[in-house]
């Protein structure tokens, strides 16, 4: 048997089995290219939508979150709704009260103003707080397991993490509850009072968008803040939280103009479930665009102890 022939065909180490050694005109197997082997697709996920998907997968995915976890986001909005509807007032209600104040307690009652204030700010961001930690926990709990945490598991899941969601929600609502008793149209002329009106809901509504990340952000991640919510934004479509945070700025006031405060403050509170929803899908939809993450993985993340 002459060598030349009789060789058997090597590839980088193993033996192609699927090549004829005895083939006179010395063909040897085809191998697929990596180049050409297609890209599975991503497996179905209740919360975080495929990598190239668009506005029908996202909302696919808040819908579906909406209608397996609807029964239990009721208590976590009764629980917002205290604080929205008993704590909350306007800020420039405050500035009322400082005369009859002053009349009561001397000068000193001027020196609780600020203190008013930042309680003030503090507590109105106690819906968002309660709003978007115990929906991420309901979410994504109900996602693995195919059923809906009690009072004592949500607690658990995000107990650790309430404090700084609680310092972030607090200082972009000093931002936004701020500009609107300073820059008033009674300052600066009734000329610019729509247009003053379109802005302030319109960085309302960026801030919203923002802290919406910002918030799953510190709740699966802890350690990063805003820079890493910054990097995430820019990663995925805002559109859905775009408008679901345009509807926590304008639907209750809405319904203030047309109804009492009792049925707002309800809007408001319906209005922040939705935009909690829609934080988590966006979020998810951003670090799925960074690496492959799942409902599991996030849930993990979100279940892991915390550090000392």
């Amino acid at each position: 048997m002459d060598s030349g022939d009789g060789h058997m065909r090597m590839v980088e180490g193993p033996v192609v089995e699927a090549a004829d050694p005895w083939d006179p005109e010395s063909r040897t197997a085809e191998i697929a290219r990596p180049s050409v082997v297609a890209e599975a697709p991503d497996p179905y996920d209740p919360i975080v939508p495929p990598r190239y998907s668009g506005r029908a997968a996202w909302f696919a995915r808040w819908r579906g979150i909406l209608g397996r976890c609807g029964r239990g986001l009721v208590p976590i909005g009764l629980l917002a709704a205290v604080p929205m509807h008993f704590f909350v007032g306007r800020v420039d209600d405050t500035v009322v009260a400082a005369p009859a104040l002053s009349d009561m307690l001397g000068g000193f009652a001027l020196l609780l103003l600020p203190v008013m204030w930042l309680a003030y700010f503090a507590v109105s961001a106690l819906p968002l707080v309660i709003g978007l930690a115990a929906t991420v926990a309901v979410a994504a709990t109900e996602a693995v397991t195919g059923s809906l945490p009690g009072p004592r598991r949500v607690w658990r899941l995000v107990a650790y993490r309430l404090r700084p969601l609680w310092l972030w929600f607090a200082a972009f609502g000093l931002l936004t509850q701020a500009l609107p008793l300073l820059l008033t149209a009674d300052r600066l002329g009734a000329a610019v009072a729509a247009p003053l009106a379109l802005g302030l809901a319109a960085l309302s509504t960026a801030v919203l968008t923002f802290t919406g990340v910002l918030g799953c952000v510190v709740l699966f991640e802890r350690r990063h803040g805003r820079r890493r919510a910054q990097h995430l934004c820019a990663l995925a479509p805002l559109g859905g939280l775009i408008v679901a945070s345009l509807g926590v700025t304008v639907l209750p006031r809405l319904t203030d103009l047309i109804w009492d405060g009792v049925l707002s403050g309800l809007v408001a509170v319906v209005a922040v479930l939705l935009w909690a929803i829609a934080a988590l899908v966006t979020y998810a939809r951003a670090r799925r665009a960074e690496r492959p993450v799942t409902s599991g993985s996030l849930f993990a993340e979100l279940s892991a102890p915390e550090p000392e």
